[in-house]
């Protein structure tokens, strides 16, 4: 593996075949159950991650070593995750965007583990360095949402899920160049997956409309009536993984939610009426 092959320009990195055999190798033996020293095979994997393209390297076996197994493909991913955590803010920025523009394919790929595994580390480039930085992001993540092929619809959801979960603010904050709000393009997205036949999208989508509850971006507050209307559907959800996030929902904020919408309409109306002005508590 050669030091110096992050230098070049994102487009045109090409991982070395003896670097990407020996990583690759290394990453089946840790996975081995026969293997006797683990940690040996550990600190090497630590040595390799001294070259500045070590997590280029990463992000093609994620992305493309077909010829390789899932489980091999996904234990590169989760290292280059665990990687990002440490090293993304030093990271040579030719670097990130190699590794974020073979992330973005993965999210239709055909292997639902592959899927996952990008997701996760979208997720980790979020959490650290938000969206403004990373407009193409929004953009797949919506194509894909729009694409109505089963796999991307449900790659952009697990990538999105788990940005709600971990960093929901990010979506709900003003980015620099953006019109609005990314949670205005996703949240009304959202609320229609409710009515998906997939299974997986109805529950994806409704943990990340939940994770919103308490924030209530102006968005969700506006489109109430919808996600009450489509919780009241969900609750008889054939699938017990989606009635189970229904029944998760605290009835204490539900009950504070259909109370502050009731005082917020009640408000309207009789100051619309002329009979006095009601003051509007929201929490």
């Amino acid at each position: 593996m050669a030091s110096g092959a992050g230098g070049g320009e994102a487009s045109t990195w090409q991982p070395q075949e003896d670097g990407l055999r020996e990583i690759c190798g290394l990453l089946e033996q840790q996975m081995a159950p026969t293997s006797d020293d683990k940690s040996m095979i550990w600190q090497r994997l630590q040595h390799y991650s001294q070259f500045p393209d070590f997590n280029n390297y990463l992000a093609f076996i994620l992305a493309r070593a077909e010829g390789k197994s899932v489980e091999v493909r996904q234990a590169a991913g989760l290292l280059l995750k665990n990687n990002l955590r440490t090293a993304l803010k030093t990271m040579p920025p030719s670097n990130q965007q190699y590794i974020k523009s073979e992330l973005l394919p993965c999210m239709g790929a055909a292997d639902r583990q592959i899927r996952s595994t990008a997701g996760t580390i979208i997720s980790t480039f979020v959490q650290i360095g938000g969206v403004g930085g990373w407009p193409e992001l929004l953009h797949a993540l919506v194509k894909c949402l729009d694409s109505n092929d089963a796999n991307h619809m449900e790659g952009a959801m697990d990538a999105l899920s788990k940005i709600c979960e971990d960093a929901p603010q990010v979506l709900d904050s003003d980015i620099p160049g953006l019109p609005e709000r990314p949670i205005n393009a996703f949240l009304p997205r959202f609320l229609q997956l409710f009515q998906s036949t997939h299974t997986t999208l109805r529950k994806l989508s409704l943990g990340s409309v939940n994770q919103y509850i308490m924030l209530m971006p102006s968005v969700l507050y506006l489109s109430m009536d919808k996600y009450l209307q489509g919780l009241f559907v969900l609750a008889n959800d054939p699938s017990p993984e989606v009635r189970k996030l229904v029944a998760l929902e605290p009835v204490l904020i539900l009950s504070k939610l259909l109370v502050s919408y009731s005082l917020l309409h009640m408000g309207m109306y009789l100051s619309s009426s002329g009979m006095f002005e009601c003051p509007i508590f929201v929490f």
